[in-house]
C-alpha cells in the first residue's frame, strides 16, 4: 500500500492521466480484502474508503505510445467507452490512455444481471519505430475489493491498427 500511495501522491505526465485514481482504487481494494488491519496512518484519511465493486475490468498492453480503447457493452446494449464514459446503469470507463501502456479501467458498483461484452479497439500508435503485434491483457474481477473477489485474466495479440476485437463475455447472475 505504501507504493500505491506514492503513485497516488506523485505528479504524472499527461500521458498517464488519472493513473493515480486507478492506483487509489487498487490500494483501497487491498485494504478491503485484508483479513487484518493494515497501517494507514501515513495516508490522508479522506482517501481510505471501502469501495467494493460488482465488476471491474482493467486493460493493459505491452507497447508504449499506443492507443488501445476498452469497450464494455452491458445487458442493455449500451457501450461504455471513451466518448460514452458513463452508462445508464452506473458503469464508468476511466480516461482514455492514448500514449502509454494503459491502464484503462471499467468499474460498476451494482451490476445488472445479464451478459457483458469486453472489446478492445486498437486505434494506433505514435512510435517512430516499426511495431509488430501488441499484446493486451484484460483483468476481469468480480466482487472487487472484497474477500470474495474472483479474477480472470484474458490475454490476446492484436495484429493491425484500427482492429476491433472481442476479448470475452461474462454473465452476471
Amino acid at each position: 500500500i505504501e507504493t500505491l500511495y506514492e503513485v497516488v501522491n506523485r505528479e504524472w505526465d499527461s500521458r498517464f492521466i488519472e493513473v493515480e485514481l486507478i492506483a487509489l482504487v487498487e490500494l483501497n481494494a487491498i485494504l478491503g480484502r485484508s483479513s487484518k488491519a493494515l497501517n494507514t496512518r501515513f495516508m490522508d484519511p479522506r482517501l481510505v474508503q471501502k469501495l467494493p465493486l460488482d465488476v471491474r475490468v482493467a486493460l493493459t498492453w505491452d507497447a508504449d505510445n499506443t492507443d488501445i480503447d476498452l469497450w464494455i457493452t452491458d445487458p442493455n446494449g449500451e457501450k461504455v467507452f471513451y466518448s460514452n464514459p458513463l452508462s445508464y446503469q452506473g458503469g464508468r470507463i476511466s480516461s482514455d490512455m492514448t500514449g502509454g501502456y494503459g491502464p484503462e479501467e471499467f468499474s460498476l458498483k451494482q451490476a445488472k444481471p445479464g451478459k457483458y461484452r469486453i472489446e478492445v479497439n486498437y486505434y494506433g500508435n505514435t512510435q517512430q519505430i516499426l511495431v509488430g503485434a501488441v499484446t493486451v491483457q484484460a483483468k476481469l474481477i468480480t466482487r472487487f475489493g472484497s474477500r470474495a473477489e474472483k479474477e480472470e485474466l484474458l490475454t490476446l495479440r492484436l495484429q493491425d491498427k484500427k482492429e476491433n476485437v472481442l476479448v470475452g463475455e461474462f454473465t452476471v447472475r
